[in-house]
């Protein structure tokens, strides 16, 4: 296969007005191109697989058996592709036109994963922007792995170390199928959402493979237009707090580190009901019950 050829897939629930809004510009942006449109709709309530299918009956149409959330849906997609690129994308996400002639020829190298490009983040309309999503900077604060997005791009230091930078591989990101193959795709323990950009980021680091950061290639994001529209306030903290400590376990290096780790969460442990933080306890209890879940899955499966 061509290093040209592309699959664009986008995880789809409940997205009809995002992708009646979104779609002409990725077929815009794709005009030229070896390519096909993957939709994995993850049992949308709306009318989106109608619509789909009355006006895009080109686009390949998966539909889970039942609810699975962002990582499986996205593997799916990713299961289902022919092309040697892929492309993940939100629904909500509106390209601009030179994004893929802008980010393929760095795929030349062949130690490269992935190019992740420019992020404008906006609100109701593009002149009502939030911010900018470049790279991020993880570091260790309070007992957790955090990443801070407000640092100065650079670009060709990207490694995923404390104090370093790396690209969150969500939103909308260009791949290597075979590469995203290897690494098993998204890691649905962080089901439903939230994390699981990150964690492919460093698991593809520490794989050895290369990212770059393409600012030339940029997209338009509108900016929680999806979780929160179907997921509660409440829901949404929970699920990212359990997350977090899943993600501080899968990727915390150095004794020093882990020490604190541990005694933090065992202090917050003890005292967090004082001021009744029982999401504190819900989300430390379920990471828990998924990391020893996933600990016994892959040694059946070994």
């Amino acid at each position: 296969m061509s290093t040209t050829t592309l699959s664009i897939i986008l995880p789809n629930f409940n997205g009809r007005q995002l992708l009646q809004r979104n779609l002409p510009s990725l077929f815009a942006a794709v005009a030229g191109l070896e390519h096909e449109v993957i939709v994995v709709d993850d049992c949308s309530n709306d009318d989106s697989v109608p619509f789909l299918q009355q006006h895009y009956p080109q686009i390949k149409l998966i539909q889970n058996p039942h609810n699975m959330g962002f990582s499986a849906t996205c593997n799916a997609g990713v299961r289902a592709a022919t092309k040697s690129l892929l492309c993940i994308v939100n629904t909500d996400v509106t390209f601009t036109p030179e994004y893929f002639t802008r980010a393929l020829p760095y795929f030349a190298d062949p130690s490269l994963f992935s190019v992740k490009g420019e992020i404008l983040n906006y609100s109701d309309s593009f002149d009502k922007l939030i911010n900018t999503e470049s790279t991020s900077e993880i570091y260790y604060k309070r007992g957790f792995l955090r990443f801070n997005q407000r640092v100065e791009p650079q670009p060709d230091k990207l490694s995923g170390k404390l104090g370093e930078q790396f690209t969150l591989l969500g939103c909308c990101f260009v791949c290597r199928r075979e590469m995203m193959l290897e690494l098993d795709g998204f890691d649905e323990i962080y089901s439903p959402f939230y994390w699981e950009d990150a964690d492919l980021t460093m698991r593809a680091l520490h794989r050895g493979y290369h990212l770059a950061y393409v600012p030339e290639c940029r997209v338009y994001h509108q900016l929680s237009s999806t979780l929160s529209a179907y997921r509660s306030h409440t829901r949404r903290r929970l699920v990212s707090m359990r997350n977090k400590f899943i993600f501080t376990w899968r990727h915390l290096h150095g004794s020093g580190y882990w020490l604190s780790h541990v005694t933090v969460t065992f202090l917050s442990l003890l005292s967090r009901w004082l001021i009744l933080d029982w999401k504190f306890y819900i989300a430390f209890f379920s990471a828990l019950v998924r990391i020893l879940h996933s600990a016994k899955a892959k040694q059946y499966k070994h």
